[in-house]
């Protein structure tokens, strides 16, 4: 069975970008609004939720326990979780903060100054760097105490063996009130010889390439979660 490609947002978008991407039909993603239902076509709807809150409204419990297993083979690491130590309804969970979390880490600074942004990695290696940057980094396998209200899920598949129980397991880290999004790959349209393809453009068919059908499979996922695709 085929898997439909939602092209909901940009990443961008998510963000908080006012410019919208060229050729796009689709509506865009408001934090401070109530459910929305965003159409592609009058055929497909994505919900994204957020709920009215006010960033007064801070959650009063710590929003990690700090032992962690590293994955850099020292076990019981001491992670720095949080300067403030709660989880606030505009905070933001990037899975895989890299170039583009990065980016659109600084944009959602941006647009919600009070917000906290966590990042999560599967090394330290870059952790003083995301620091820097504002981001609070804590490894793969820390124990979450809290859910997050946002998450973007930027982590590529060639460093996930098992990549769809990564998406899954980033699912779970979502509380629901904001949005999650999953930034997936363009290689999944079905188009050849350097032809122009939008969001209506079909999606590969399953069976035509093991690593695609990783993607797509990951997609219906995020989609059943309630999630959106980009």
């Amino acid at each position: 069975m085929n898997t439909t490609k939602f092209c909901t947002t940009s990443c961008f978008q998510f963000a908080g970008f006012s410019q919208r991407p060229k050729n796009s039909n689709f509506s865009h993603l408001s934090f401070n609004s109530a459910t929305l239902f965003i159409p592609i076509d009058g055929k497909f709807f994505v919900p994204c939720r957020r709920s009215r809150c006010t960033a007064s409204h801070w959650m009063s419990t710590p929003a990690f326990i700090v032992k962690a297993s590293s994955t850099t083979g020292t076990a019981n690491d001491e992670v720095e979780a949080s300067s403030k130590g709660v989880v606030g309804v505009d905070d933001l969970l990037i899975v895989g903060p890299g170039v583009l979390g990065r980016i659109v880490a600084q944009q959602w600074k941006k647009e919600h100054p009070r917000s906290q942004i966590y990042g999560q990695t599967l090394t330290i290696d870059h952790h003083d760097e995301l620091k820097e940057t504002g981001i609070v980094p804590f490894l793969k396998g820390t124990q979450v105490a809290h859910k997050f209200p946002n998450v973007i899920f930027c982590a590529p598949p060639s460093r996930n063996p098992d990549y769809l129980g990564e998406v899954r397991e980033g699912t779970l880290k979502w509380n629901r009130e904001g949005s999650f999004l999953f930034t997936s790959s363009s290689a999944l349209y079905d188009c050849h010889d350097n032809g122009s393809c939008d969001e209506n453009t079909p999606v590969v068919p399953t069976g035509r390439n093991p690593k695609l059908d990783t993607l797509l499979n990951v997609e219906k996922l995020v989609l059943e979660a309630g999630g959106c695709v980009c």
